[in-house]
């Protein structure tokens, strides 16, 4: 049923398994958040850990919001707080002055696999995030996509992105010369400008992700808040070179010598130097198939039927797996939740399958218990698209420092 243009929460259909009971605990945190593109929620999750708290939840992909809202505790927020709908229509009368703006717009206009149509792409919502942002005034904005907005065809785009980010009020919606609209914002004295906006490549994996998840982070403070300044990684690839050289990651996971060797040999090839690694090493594929355990050879035999066995996964030329004693690689959306390699894992005897749902939620960092739809192929789709948990929080946290949070 349409509620004035907007899906109604009851319409949801009732496709998740029930596994109640995991909600985070922890103080009622005070910082605000409306977020749009929310997607499966990866981000609306690591920033509640990082002690902010959901206003609005918006998408308009139906599944997805069935997701949050079978989620919505976990979330801390309520079913109402989520809304499907259209960005275009949304209002944000009721939202002014919010703390935080976060988007994870769809990424397909800046990825290869959309064909890098960029602006030219009907899928681009970058628009609407800075609509967003002119109209609500938020203390902070929060911006997460695909490196693949720094690429040549689509840099200038995104040069234009970032002058309207500063300057958003003097941006006009619906300008097709953005051009020339650049070169007016970017003759605009700095001291006119509305947010100071900075922008950094991360990998996830320096956050404790366990695969390799290289994003585009993009954040504006407005200039009456403190000066912005990155998060210092946590993990590092060096770190974990260094333990695969030695006794100590083999032995905790109790790995055959036979494995130990050849993962050394290889490592002697790549000439990897260890130097010094930035605190704890980068956490791989063994790590987080270990947080789940194996999969279940049917639904039938397991509490979760999100992580039973999948058969029909090829090797070959590019198109060769992960490997389990490093991050796995980037997970994707895909067609029917398969792409490429990246979602099968070649393990200690040779034998190699795809990843289960779970052990993709996993490495997206949703914990065991998050609530996705049965079918293997719309829960993929959603998981391939989702801002992975661990940077959210990093940056969240780091956030709610300059606004004076609690985290």
């Amino acid at each position: 049923m349409l509620v004035n243009g907007e899906v109604s929460i009851s319409d949801f259909p009732r496709t998740f398994r029930s596994m109640s009971g995991d909600a985070l605990a922890g103080s009622t945190p005070r910082l605000q958040t409306v977020e749009l593109f929310a997607g499966v929620g990866g981000m609306a999750l690591g920033l509640e850990r990082a002690g902010f708290k959901p206003r609005l939840l918006a998408d308009f992909d139906w599944d997805s919001c069935a997701t949050l809202q079978a989620n919505a505790a976990r979330l801390n927020a309520s079913p109402a707080d989520v809304r499907c709908v259209d960005v275009r229509e949304l209002d944000y009368s009721d939202f002014k002055g919010v703390d935080l703006l976060s988007a994870g717009a769809p990424c397909q206009p800046f990825s290869q696999g959309g064909r890098l149509r960029g602006e030219d792409d009907d899928r681009n919502m970058f628009p609407e995030a800075v609509r967003a942002i002119r109209e609500l005034r938020p203390r902070a904005f929060l911006l997460e996509n695909v490196r693949g907005l720094l690429f040549p065809r689509v840099k200038p785009y995104f040069d234009y992105l970032v002058a309207e980010l500063r300057m958003p009020s003097r941006s006009i919606s619906g300008v097709t010369d953005w051009e020339a609209q650049r070169e007016a914002l970017d003759a605009m004295p700095q001291d006119e400008h509305e947010y100071r906006v900075e922008w950094r490549v991360i990998n996830a994996a320096d956050f404790g992700l366990g695969q390799a998840r290289p994003r585009l982070v993009i954040v504006g403070l407005r200039k009456d808040q403190e000066d912005w300044t990155w998060p210092e990684p946590t993990h590092s690839k060096a770190a974990l070179v260094r333990e695969l050289r030695a006794e100590r990651y083999w032995d905790s996971h109790a790995v055959p010598e036979r494995v130990r060797r050849r993962v050394r040999r290889r490592l002697a090839k790549s000439r990897l130097e260890t130097g010094y690694g930035q605190g704890r090493r980068w956490r791989t594929l063994r790590d987080v198939m270990r947080q789940v355990g194996p999969p279940a050879r049917s639904a039938r035999l397991t509490h979760d039927p999100l992580h039973t066995y999948v058969g029909g996964a090829r090797l070959y030329a590019k198109h060769t797996g992960s490997v389990l004693d490093w991050p796995a690689k980037t997970v994707k959306a895909g067609v029917n939740g398969s792409p490429g390699g990246e979602h099968i894992v070649v393990q200690d005897s040779g034998y190699f399958r795809y990843l289960t749902v779970r052990e993709c939620a996993r490495l997206q960092g949703f914990p065991n218990r998050y609530e996705l739809p049965d079918l293997r192929g719309k829960a993929m789709r959603q998981l391939g698209n989702a801002v992975p948990v661990p940077l959210a929080e990093a940056m969240g946290r780091r956030l709610a420092e300059v606004l004076g949070g609690q985290s």
